[in-house]
């Protein structure tokens, strides 16, 4: 397969087409045209790797013709360069204005213009290259987003966070919420059919915690863990607020898809950052408030959101509550005072 690149030579006089032909033929595929017209045409059909044009043509002169190319999207990246014997300085400056990369003068060097024509290939296959590279660690990029919470993906690929094993101590709003009864229905339920009713209800939780801004730590089969404050926060009362605002609307679109999920809310210092080792991590948050919170979502009832009074405090004047009492959960010592969260 011939793989020389495509030279489209542009002059109305054809003893110069023949010489630029007998000039080029070894190194390139030469196509040669007698007017901007034809030029046009034959670009815009099959565009060539590099144009050679000539400036003083009679119709549509080499600068309208350049300017066209431009123009257009099927042509707008292709290298032109200007072969003319228009030498005045203002000539060449209006060369490049209307996008041409090089300008060669008549009578030229047939050295130095292979040399120009194979330089500025070599530019347009390295800049193919880096837009084609480009392309695809787009791709990988947007694939590997969906392993992250936007605002993980986010701060990462801006520069704002480092990826390598650090934590920080921050006071977080942490959320939990599972399906009431999974495991029963799950059981209950084709494979396929448990798969798309199972995706299709996580998705709806994703795109309402999308909307609060809530960092979406991970999905743990029917279960959700959501945090706010980190990495990007709006201060710890409106991170709270928006936690208890979204499980509200999480409850309220359960509830129209047909699920009965109960929900857990506490709001502590906890650690978060990346933990793991050097070649596999997880951006996500330990410690004893995260713990409560998920005893929090255990503890509840269908249909229920219960939050404990760290959070109650910090809402109250908000968000509508009711007490729930004093519970005891595995791994605290003493008693927990909870709210049900209200209409």
């Amino acid at each position: 397969m011939d793989m020389k690149p495509t030279i489209l030579v542009v002059d109305d006089a054809p003893e110069n087409l023949k010489m630029l032909m007998g000039i080029l033929k070894g190194n390139y595929k030469v196509k040669a045209v007698l007017s901007g017209e034809e030029a046009l045409d034959t670009a815009f059909k099959k565009p060539p790797d590099l144009i050679l044009l000539d400036i003083m043509m009679p119709g549509i002169d080499g600068y309208e013709t350049c300017q066209r190319l431009k123009a257009s999207e099927t042509t707008h990246d292709l290298p032109v360069i200007f072969l003319t014997a228009k030498t005045e300085a203002d000539d060449i400056v209006k060369g490049f204005d209307f996008g041409a990369i090089d300008y060669v003068i008549k009578p030229f060097n047939a050295s130095e213009l292979l040399a120009r024509v194979n330089t500025h290939l070599q530019l347009r296959a390295a800049q193919q290259k880096v837009e084609h590279q480009k392309d695809q660690l787009e791709g990988l990029a947007s694939k590997l987003s969906k392993y992250l919470s936007p605002q993980v993906y986010e701060s990462i690929f801006s520069g704002e966070k480092d990826v390598k094993i650090e934590t920080a101590r921050k006071t977080l709003t942490i959320f939990f919420s599972d399906i009431v009864g999974f495991t029963p229905k799950s059981e209950s339920m084709e494979h396929n059919e448990l798969t798309k009713w199972l995706n299709h209800y996580l998705n709806e939780m994703a795109n309402i915690a999308l909307k609060y801004e809530g960092t979406l730590d991970k999905f743990m089969g029917d279960a959700v863990m959501i945090f706010f404050g980190d990495p990007k926060t709006l201060g710890e009362k409106e991170d709270a607020i928006q936690c208890v605002r979204m499980a509200k609307e999480m409850m309220a679109r359960a509830n129209k898809l047909g699920v009965d999920i109960r929900i857990g809310i506490n709001t502590g210092e906890s650690t978060v950052g990346n933990f793991g080792s050097d070649t596999r991590m997880e951006y996500t948050i330990i410690g004893r408030a995260v713990n409560l919170a998920s005893r929090l979502e255990h503890a509840g009832k269908p249909g229920g959101i219960l939050i404990s009074d760290s959070t109650y405090e910090i809402v109250k004047d908000i968000i509508s509550c009711e007490p729930h009492g004093s519970i005891q959960v595995k791994g605290i010592d003493h008693g927990i005072m909870t709210y049900w969260v209200t209409a």
